[in-house]
C-alpha cells in the first residue's frame, strides 16, 4: 500500500521535471529551477497540512 506521502512526492517529482523542461533552456537551469519547484511543492503541502492540523475534521 502507498501512503499519501509517497504520492505527494512523486506528484511534485513529475510536476517539478515538466515544468522545468517546459520553462528552462540550459541544464544547469533546469537543475536549478527543478529543485526550486520540487522543494516548493513538498514542503509547502507539509507546512500546509501541519497549519491544518489543529482543525477538527467533521
Amino acid at each position: 500500500m502507498v501512503d499519501h506521502l509517497t504520492l505527494m512526492v512523486l506528484d511534485a517529482l513529475l510536476i517539478a521535471v515538466f515544468f522545468s523542461f517546459l520553462w528552462k533552456r540550459e541544464k544547469r537551469e533546469r537543475m536549478v529551477y527543478f529543485w526550486k519547484v520540487f522543494g516548493a511543492l513538498v514542503l509547502g503541502a507539509i507546512v500546509l497540512g501541519w497549519l491544518m492540523y489543529p482543525f477538527p475534521r467533521s
